[in-house]
């Protein structure tokens, strides 16, 4: 694969997002989390993968996007955020796709609001956007101490 080149794990929320598939660690099906009680709202609750718990954070709560309901295309996407393993919540993985760094354009900066400080670039596909995602900037350092506590 060509240096300008990267490899994507896309998914759906409303709209479509890609992660590079150098961050992801694995895919897994939706399971039964473990609850905590007290936790933000974003936060669904834990899976024990392989004997570690992994905080699992419902993206579409952190991105205030309405809620969906949870079926067989639901699955947890397992990375390694700013050295946690955090699994997110989506309503499904799309597809894998190699993208060149020429044909990333950068994203409309309206506000410094919570839903475009992540999206690291955009690229087109099919007449549509893919929002590109930073993953070390999805928290805030709030969020992030937070997420440490669980």
């Amino acid at each position: 694969m060509p240096i300008d080149e990267k490899q994507y794990i896309t998914f759906k929320l409303e709209e479509d997002y890609g992660i590079e598939l150098t961050r992801i660690k694995e895919i897994i099906r939706n399971q039964e989390l473990t609850v905590i009680p007290e936790a933000p709202a974003f936060i669904l609750g834990v899976l024990s993968l392989r004997g570690i718990a992994v905080p699992v954070i419902d993206l579409r709560k952190l991105f205030q996007l309405p809620p969906a309901t949870i079926n067989e295309y639901s699955v947890i996407i397992v990375m390694e955020i700013l050295g946690r393993l955090l699994g997110m919540l989506v309503d499904g993985v799309s597809d894998m796709i190699k993208i060149k760094d020429d044909d990333v354009v950068p994203p409309p900066r309206f506000t410094e609001r919570k839903g475009t400080k992540f999206i690291k670039g955009m690229v087109e596909k099919e007449k549509k956007f893919i929002m590109l995602l930073d993953v070390n900037k999805l928290f805030s350092a709030e969020e992030i101490e937070v997420i440490d506590g669980i």
